[in-house]
């Protein structure tokens, strides 16, 4: 019975821990996704309900989050990197869009 007992209450803390993660890396990603997202409306002036998000990557090593904004109506590319504290506070933001294109212009001759 006390085997029973303690399989039930390990397994619960790991759904904990699993769920927290799980979580905590949607919410990250929304919220630097919100940050790239006030920063081209800001920068490009361009509508928010405009943009889709084309892919959002996160990078481990470095923890950050590299983003990449379509334009639905000029089908501009708007490419960011994307730090974020634990807290959700924004770290640091660089629009790395010019240097996106170039490089896709370059591949695609």
């Amino acid at each position: 019975m006390k085997k029973l007992v303690i399989f039930n209450v390990l397994f619960c803390i790991l759904v904990i821990f699993v769920s927290n993660y799980y979580y905590n890396s949607k919410s990250k990603k929304a919220v630097a996704y919100f940050y790239a997202e006030n920063n081209i409306e800001t920068n490009y002036g361009v509508d928010r309900e405009n943009l889709i998000p084309k892919e959002i990557n996160y990078l481990p090593g470095i923890g950050l989050f590299e983003i990449e904004v379509i334009d639905k109506d000029t089908e501009n590319i708007y490419f960011f990197e994307v730090d974020i504290r634990d807290d959700f506070s924004l770290f640091y933001i660089k629009d790395l869009t010019d240097i996106h294109n170039e490089n896709i212009r370059e591949i695609n001759g």
